[in-house]
C-alpha cells in the first residue's frame, strides 16, 4: 500500500453530497475518488472544515460526479491532489463523450448501461500521429508556445507546452516521427532546473480559463445561414448569445442548422442535462450529417459532450466547464470554435440543488445568491484573440419553465451576452422555423451583414405590421386604412418570406451574405416604396380582397424563389418581380 496516499472515510450520504472524514491536508477543488462496490467514482472537494469531534482531523465537503446508489457510511476515499482538468491533445475532434470525457462508445464495449465507475481513456492512446517538430534544442519556451504538429483531419494541430508550465529551455526533441499521446516528444528544463517530459496531449485544469494571447472585441460577424440571426441578431467571431424557449419550440433543430451551416473551423456540443431522448438523437443523427462545406462528415471537425438530465445533477457542471477548456484549447489554436451548450438551465438547476443540500441562503426561486456571477463567469470565458488568430463563440440554450422569461437564469444570460435568440411558443405553435420572434425577444450588440438603418427599418415595419394586426382582430377589418392595410402586408411579407426558412431544404436551409444583400435590397424597395392599388369604382372590401390576393401571390413567388433561385440570373429575378409587382404590372 502507498504510504502517501491521502485517505478519508464516508461520514455522510446526502444524494450527490456526501461528506468524508480526513488525516492530513486536503485541498478545495482537488478530486477525490470513492471506492463503491469495487468501482471507484469520481468527486470534487468543495469545501473544508475542522472535525470537533477529532481535532487532528477534517471534514471534506464533495459533490460526486457519478450514481452513488450503494454507497455507504464509511467507504474509503482517495484524494488525488490534482484539480478536475480534461485531457487536451489530438484526437479531440470526432469524439463522444460523458461529462467526464470518457468516450461512450468505449464505455458501450465495457457494459449495454452506463453503470457507475466505467471509465475509458479519453484519447485513443494506440493511434500513431506523425509528428513534426518546428522548434530546436536550446530554444527559448513558455506555456502555450507550440513546439510542433500533427495533421487531425483537414486541420493542423498544434502540440503546445502545457500552459501551467512558466520559462522553459527546450532540452531534446524527437525528429520527425510517428507516435502515439503516451510517448515522449521533448523535454524541457524550467528555470528551477527541473525536467518536464512533453507528449502529444497534456492535462489542464478546466476552472482554469486557458489565457488569451491578446483578447480583443469581436468584430467579424458570423455567417450562420440562418437570415433571422444573420440579419437582426448577428453574431460575432468570439460573442456570446443567450437562446431561451420553451420545450418544443424548435431549439434543436436550430442547433442542427447552426452546426451545419455555421462557418466556424470547429462545433463542440456539451448537452449539458438535456432530455435524455434529445441528447440521443443527436448523437445518432450529427454522426450522419454531412458538412456541406467539405462534403465529408460533419463530425470530423465536431465534438460532443454527452450528459444527459438523467445522470447524476453534478456531472452537468462538468461538462460544460470541460467543453469550454476544449473550446479554449483550439481557439489558442488559431482556429474559430462555437461551443453550443444545451442546456444552461439545467446546469443552473444542478448548482440550485447542490446550493440547497449546502444550506446556502437561496436566492430567486432558490437559486444560489450567486448565480448572475457564476453566469456571467462562464460566458466571459469566450471571446477573440487576435494573438492566435482564434475565437470562441458561445452559444447557451435556456429552457426556462413554462416559457418563462423572467425567471433568474434566462435574466442572467440576457444580462450576460451579447446577443438573445429568444424562441415564441405562439410562433414554434404555427409552425414558424426558426421560431425566434424578431419583435420581443431578438437583440444583439454585434454588427450585421446589413446596416444598421436597415436593420432598423425592418424591424419598424415589423412592429407595425404587428400593431395594425392587433388593430384588425381588436375592431375588425373595415376600420383599417387601405394604406395601413398595405403596411400590415409589407410586414407580413417580410415575416413569411425572409424570416422563416425551411431547416431541411437543399437550398433554402442556409443563405450566405451575398444572397443576404439581395434579398435586404428587395426587403428595404418593398418597405421604402408606396404602392397604389388602383381602385377602379371597387368598394373598401372588394379593393382590400385585391391587396390581400396579390401580396399572397408575390409571397408564394418569392416562397418559391426561395427554394430555387441559385443562378445569378435566377438571384436577379427578386428584384425584377418586385419591380413589376410595386408598379403593379403583369409580369
Amino acid at each position: 500500500m502507498d504510504c502517501n496516499k491521502r485517505t478519508g472515510t464516508l461520514i455522510s450520504i446526502q444524494d450527490s453530497l456526501v461528506k468524508a472524514r480526513f488525516l492530513g491536508e486536503v485541498k478545495m477543488g482537488e478530486m477525490a475518488e470513492i471506492m463503491v462496490d469495487g468501482h471507484l467514482l469520481q468527486a470534487e472537494v468543495l469545501q473544508i472544515q475542522p472535525d470537533f469531534k477529532n481535532p487532528q482531523a477534517g471534514i471534506a465537503e464533495m459533490q460526486v460526479f457519478e450514481d452513488l446508489t450503494g454507497a455507504q457510511i464509511g467507504d474509503l476515499v482517495e484524494f488525488k491532489g490534482k484539480p478536475l482538468s480534461v485531457l487536451l491533445g489530438p484526437g479531440l475532434l470526432t469524439s463522444i463523450w460523458d461529462g467526464l470525457q470518457n468516450p461512450l462508445y468505449k464505455l458501450g464495449e465495457q457494459d449495454a448501461y452506463l453503470v457507475p465507475g466505467l471509465k475509458a481513456p479519453a484519447l485513443d492512446v494506440e493511434k500513431l500521429w506523425e509528428f513534426t517538430p518546428t522548434v530546436k534544442v536550446g530554444e527559448e519556451l513558455s506555456g502555450g508556445d507550440s513546439i510542433g504538429y500533427v495533421p487531425e483531419g483537414r486541420l493542423e494541430h498544434k502540440i503546445l507546452v502545457p500552459f501551467n508550465l512558466g520559462k522553459c529551455k527546450l532540452k531534446s526533441i524527437v525528429g520527425k516521427c510517428k507516435l502515439n499521446i503516451t510517448q515522449e516528444v521533448a523535454v524541457v528544463v524550467d528555470e528551477q532546473n527541473n525536467n518536464h517530459v512533453l507528449n502529444l496531449a497534456f492535462r489542464q485544469s478546466v476552472k482554469s480559463p486557458i489565457p488569451f494571447k491578446e483578447r480583443a472585441i469581436p468584430s467579424q460577424t458570423i455567417s450562420t445561414g440562418v437570415r433571422v440571426i444573420d440579419l437582426l441578431a448577428p453574431v460575432g467571431y468570439g460573442g456570446t448569445v443567450g437562446n431561451p424557449g420553451p420545450f418544443g419550440a424548435g431549439k434543436t433543430v436550430l442547433q442542427h442548422s447552426l452546426c451545419k451551416y455555421a462557418l466556424a473551423d470547429i462545433i463542440i456540443m456539451a448537452a449539458c442535462g438535456e432530455r435524455a431522448g434529445e441528447a440521443v438523437e443527436v448523437f445518432k443523427d450529427f454522426a450522419e450529417l454531412d458538412d456541406p462545406s467539405t462534403g465529408e462528415s460533419l463530425m470530423k471537425r465536431m465534438c460532443i459532450f454527452g450528459n444527459t438530465s438523467s445522470m447524476p445533477v453534478a456531472a452537468r457542471e462538468a461538462s460544460v466547464f470541460i467543453a469550454l477548456t476544449v473550446g479554449e484549447y483550439y481557439r489558442y489554436q488559431g482556429y474559430n470554435v462555437i461551443l453550443l451548450a444545451d442546456s444552461t438551465s439545467r446546469w443552473a438547476q444542478a448548482l440550485r440543488e447542490r446550493s440547497g443540500r449546502q444550506g446556502d441562503i437561496p436566492g430567486p426561486e432558490a437559486f444560489p445568491m450567486d448565480i448572475p456571477d457564476q453566469i456571467k463567469g462562464m460566458y466571459q470565458r469566450a471571446g477573440s484573440d487576435v494573438g492566435t488568430g482564434g475565437s470562441l463563440t458561445f452559444i447557451g440554450t435556456v429552457s426556462p419553465a413554462g416559457g418563462n422569461f423572467q425567471e433568474p437564469v434566462t435574466q442572467a444570460t440576457m444580462d450576460a451576452t451579447g446577443g438573445f435568440w429568444g424562441l415564441s411558443q405562439d410562433r414554434a405553435d404555427a409552425k414558424k422555423y426558426p421560431a425566434i420572434d424578431p419583435l420581443v425577444y431578438t437583440t444583439s450588440v454585434y454588427d450585421s451583414f446589413i446596416s444598421w438603418d436597415d436593420r432598423k427599418n425592418m424591424l419598424q415595419t415589423l412592429h407595425e405590421s404587428n400593431d395594425i394586426d392587433q388593430t384588425i382582430s381588436t375592431i375588425g377589418l373595415k376600420k383599417v386604412p387601405i394604406d395601413k392595410y398595405v403596411q400590415y402586408q409589407k410586414g407580413q411579407t417580410i415575416d413569411f418570406c425572409v424570416m422563416q426558412q425551411d431547416a431541411f431544404h437543399e437550398v433554402d436551409a442556409c443563405t450566405r451574405p451575398e444572397r443576404l444583400e439581395i434579398i435586404n435590397q428587395a426587403v428595404q424597395k418593398l418597405i421604402n416604396t408606396p404602392i397604389e392599388f388602383s381602385q377602379n369604382e371597387m368598394n373598401d372590401e372588394e379593393l382590400k380582397d385585391l391587396v390581400k390576393i396579390k401580396f399572397d401571390e408575390l409571397r408564394q413567388w418569392w416562397k418559391d424563389w426561395n427554394s430555387n433561385a441559385q443562378s445569378a440570373e435566377q438571384m436577379n429575378e427578386l428584384d425584377v418581380k418586385l419591380e413589376q409587382f410595386i408598379k403593379q404590372e403583369e409580369a
